[in-house]
């Protein structure tokens, strides 16, 4: 199995992908990256998708069977357009902010050293197999509804180059749209397992090995001993240093953490407005096609796309949140930990670094959100299931008043 040493090395994977597609950074390695090469290559991703959004549609029209339901119909032509339009954009924006990307995997190789001189060893080979899990599901995903998509969408006079044409490039904003996901993902984790680290440092440590009570009565007991007394004081002091290397481990995560936010902040602002606005009205086209008339075989052609598209949507929103509430987690357990090792015992040099670390604690919270517009995180996957809840009953009553109305009429 390839172990990678580095850092660089580990995100090799990420950076193919992302360069894949328009959004990632050449030379990670290298002083002068390849700035106009990577313009070029956007530019050149931003021609494809055009030329899908502009010849690929009319093909869609004549052979390709979205639905007999005229509400499928205009959703599904209004997801393509707005599915191109948003992938551009997201390319576009992600070459924009390719030097804060650069200057995130600084900051993260700056913080592994540091981590090291502590004896935390870099989790490389852990990120290496979080990034193939993702990219091989992400293919798995794409591939099963291709095949679906062929087998059951098309008319049976399409020739097979075109059939199969067409089962693929509707695919390519969604696959953007998971690296994308996985990319954010992935230093989201990074930073968890950095978190994870620290508290199991500091879990391991113990400032005395006895407990209160014990070592009192061994500080009297043991006066005039001097081998307890420089025992002690070694022992206090070697827990002073690693707390004070802790606390400065854990503000160089924070200033990470807000680095990532501007990074992928506008990125997932749109990805999560997208991926609600898009639930929301899936769930309500599941809602009419469930309560149509319709036979097996057109049942099962008219749900296929449209669980896909729920699972990728609705994926998308309890992945994210799920990742930043574990990290939120991580780090929140640091300061319970801290203040455990808060003792009247203890010198006063051990107590005053508790206390810097607990206030830098309190005023540096660890955040992520979508470019300051709402944090991710658990609450905000119940927000969006109460508004998601919200729309489709006004969306279903009002479905129904309509058609109460067109009957009457009728």
């Amino acid at each position: 199995m390839y172990e990678p040493k580095t850092l660089k090395e580990t995100i090799k994977p990420l950076m193919v992908m992302n360069f894949i597609f328009g959004m990632g950074v050449t030379g990670i390695e290298a002083d002068k990256p390849l700035k106009k090469l990577e313009y070029f290559y956007t530019i050149c991703n931003l021609g494809i998708l055009h030329f899908i959004n502009k010849f690929t549609l009319p093909y869609y029209d004549k052979y390709y069977v979205i639905s007999t339901f005229n509400l499928s119909r205009f959703i599904f032509q209004w997801m393509f357009h707005a599915n191109i339009w948003m992938i551009g954009l997201l390319i576009i924006i992600t070459r924009i902010k390719a030097q804060q990307l650069r200057t995130v995997v600084s900051l993260v190789e700056l913080n592994d050293e540091k981590m090291e001189n502590i004896g935390l060893s870099p989790k490389h080979r852990c990120l290496m197999m979080y990034q193939i899990k993702k990219y091989i599901l992400l293919g798995m995903y794409t591939l099963i509804f291709v095949v679906l998509i062929y087998y059951w969408h098309y008319e049976s006079t399409t020739p097979t180059l075109i059939k199969l044409c067409l089962s693929i490039l509707p695919n390519i904003p969604f696959i953007v749209f998971g690296v994308s996901t996985i990319s954010f993902c992935f230093w989201v984790t990074c930073l968890k397992l950095k978190f994870r680290q620290l508290n199991e440092l500091l879990r391991s440590m113990r400032v005395m090995e006895s407990p209160l009570h014990k070592r009192v009565l061994e500080m009297t007991n043991n006066f005039e001993n001097n081998r307890f007394t420089l025992y002690r004081n070694e022992h206090v002091r070697r827990n002073t240093n690693t707390i004070r290397a802790v606390k400065q481990i854990h503000l160089e995560i924070i200033k990470i953490v807000m680095l990532l936010n501007q990074t992928f902040g506008i990125q997932i602002l749109i990805q999560m407005t997208v991926s609600v606005v898009f639930t929301t009205n899936l769930l309500h086209l599941l809602y009419r096609i469930i309560w149509q008339h319709f036979t097996i075989n057109e049942l099962v052609q008219e749900l296929i796309s449209v669980i896909f598209w729920i699972l990728i949507y609705g994926t998308q929103i309890l992945h994210v949140n799920h990742v930043c509430a574990s990290t939120n987690s991580e780090a929140v357990n640091i300061g319970n930990i801290i203040c455990e090792f808060y003792e009247p015992s203890t010198t006063k040099e051990f107590q005053a670094e508790i206390r810097d670390f607990t206030l830098q604690l309190i005023q540096n919270p660890v955040i992520f959100t979508a470019y300051g517009f709402f944090n991710l995180d658990h609450s905000f996957i119940q927000g969006v299931i109460g508004t998601i809840t919200t729309y489709l009953v006004v969306m279903i009553q009002v479905g129904d008043i309509t058609n109460s109305e067109k009957s009457i009429l009728s």
